[in-house]
């Protein structure tokens, strides 16, 4: 058998690793458009519900000024309640227990 020429042989290897970093390139390139269009979905993403939370936020804010004004009407109401009652009492007791000093 004979062996191959040096140049040769040196030829031979460098056209396969040249094959071989072409191959190892274009995977990169296709591994690097898949992530590129992975990231961008994942933004769009964190876009969406950025704007969700936004939303959410409003609809809090919202809710607690609702919130505070119903506590403001259910204490004037009580309030307003517990005058009524105040009189109500003090009526009947007049009425009760000392005729001359009612009204009506």
């Amino acid at each position: 058998m004979q062996q191959p020429e040096l140049p040769a042989l040196l030829e031979e290897i460098l056209l396969s690793n040249k094959y071989e970093t072409d191959q190892m390139l274009q995977k990169t390139i296709e591994t690097n458009n898949k992530l590129s269009k992975h990231i961008e979905a994942l933004w769009e993403e964190i876009g969406e519900k950025q704007n969700t939370l936004y939303e959410l936020k409003g609809e809090i804010f919202d809710l607690k000024s609702d919130n505070k004004e119903l506590i403001k009407k259910v204490k004037e109401y009580i309030k307003k309640n517990n005058e009524t009652e105040k009189a109500q009492f003090q009526k009947d007791w007049l009425e009760n227990f000392n005729h001359s000093k009612v009204d009506n």
